[in-house]
């Protein structure tokens, strides 16, 4: 029996806490969608925040899931935080030049501004990307089997 999967060492009320926890996380995640789909860039950080703080816990409270279901909802997590952050680095750094901009020479600012074009399209194509994977069946895979997570909470691998 690993840590892992030894129930005996688990403290009473550890997965009622665990469950809660990722359970608020994942309904941060989620209440996020509508404005990360209507162009909110901060949205799209919340929401990219909420995903990390969610496959924290889900490292933190391992004990308390199934293994390979645990595992799974991680790796999916990934995705959307892979998606998310494609879009939010791209925030961050046309945030970074925008606050430059009036330290700069005229010279370095046609430059910055060329960039800046660049960044900006490379950011709407990868928005659209983040759209068509909220639309698509990854993501509707997360929804739909994070519950199952949550339900399979005291079922751990033995």
């Amino acid at each position: 029996m690993t840590p892992e999967t030894d129930n005996s060492s688990r403290p009473p009320g550890l997965q009622t806490l665990a469950w809660s926890v990722c359970q608020g996380l994942y309904e941060n995640v989620i209440s996020q969608e509508e404005m990360v789909r209507a162009g909110d860039a901060e949205a799209v950080h919340d929401m990219r925040v909420a995903v990390r703080r969610l496959r924290v816990a889900l490292s933190n409270f391992a004990v308390c899931f199934e293994a390979e279901r645990r595992r799974a909802m991680r790796a999916q997590l990934g995705q959307i935080a892979d998606v998310l952050g494609a879009v939010r680095d791209l925030d961050v750094m046309l945030e970074a030049l925008k606050q430059q901009k009036n330290r700069l020479t005229p010279e370095q600012k046609k430059y910055v501004g060329g960039l800046s074009r660049r960044l900006r399209a490379r950011r709407r194509r990868r928005r659209r990307k983040l759209l068509a994977f909220l639309q698509g069946d990854e993501y509707a895979a997360f929804k739909r089997q994070f519950p199952l997570l949550m339900a399979a909470r005291g079922q751990t691998a033995d």
